[in-house]
């Protein structure tokens, strides 16, 4: 029997898995690649990431704080991102942002990305243990998470960037093209894979960190949060879904389906999934 209360887990990469997010990374190699250009690509990221930010917190302050909005649901309050989600990728393929950057590269990157304290002795741990463990990520490159988790998952799923060569300049070696072949842009997408992957023979939990992950927590039996980012804590707090410390529980067993666990640490998430004895 395994020493887990679950046989599977799916868990969201960026700041749940890294430390922090990793899409700058990935515009900034690709800037470096393309010295000649390198200021102007970074001056237009930096203008792209502030139209993002406005538009994005439009979006939350005016669904979070407008009390004519409470008959609408959780379900709504996400739909009305992925149209902004969807014209924010629209941008950065049509600047070209990710353009230049080789397979060993992304994958090189991926490694020396920093992980949350305890990821990877955990799931090498799990998977002894027999839990199957998929990342699910609206990362623009699955190259980038693959080299990231390396030998600690069976699965990966997130977007791809498009390779191509420049017959011009006899390349020999694809380099994006700056495309990106989109699988994972929003919560809807996270829930539609987290449904077709979710254990048919036991429990499966979810943990991400933010409110692109809580429909499938939600879904999940075992539905986690980690770490304190505040438009997550805001949205729970304002559709009033039901919220518990996996700190303040470790000796009890698992809740209902439906309420989110929550947690800073992947240390104490690990003592929590394990059977009581």
């Amino acid at each position: 029997m395994s020493v887990y209360i679950i046989d599977k887990l799916i868990t969201d990469f960026d700041e749940t898995i890294s430390e922090a997010d990793t899409i700058q990374l990935l515009v900034y190699a690709a800037a470096e690649n393309r010295e000649h250009d390198r200021t102007q690509t970074l001056t237009h990221w930096k203008e792209t990431v502030e139209w993002y930010t406005t538009k994005y917190t439009h979006i939350v302050d005016e669904w979070l704080d407008n009390h004519d909005s409470r008959q609408l649901s959780i379900v709504d309050f996400l739909k009305a991102f992925e149209t902004l989600e969807i014209a924010s990728i629209r941008r950065v393929m049509q600047g070209r942002f990710l353009e230049g950057l080789y397979h060993a590269q992304l994958r090189q990157l991926g490694r020396e990305i920093q992980k949350r304290q305890g990821v990877e002795s955990i799931f090498t741990a799990m998977r002894k243990a027999d839990v199957t463990i998929e990342i699910l990520s609206a990362n623009w490159s699955q190259i980038l998470v693959e080299g990231a988790v390396e030998g600690l998952c069976d699965r990966v799923t997130a977007n791809r960037l498009v390779f191509g060569t420049n017959q011009l300049k006899r390349e020999v070696t694809p380099r994006s093209t700056g495309e990106i072949k989109l699988n994972v842009i929003s919560a809807h997408d996270k829930l539609r894979h987290f449904r077709d992957h979710r254990s048919k023979t036991g429990q499966t939990a979810y943990i991400g960190d933010s409110i692109s992950d809580l429909l499938a927590m939600l879904e999940a039996d075992v539905g986690i949060l980690i770490g304190e980012n505040r438009t997550a804590l805001r949205t729970i707090e304002r559709f009033q879904i039901p919220t518990i410390s996996i700190a303040d529980r470790l000796s009890e067993e698992i809740t209902d389906k439906g309420t989110i666990l929550h947690t800073h640490s992947w240390e104490t998430l690990d003592r929590f999934l394990k059977r009581k004895t």
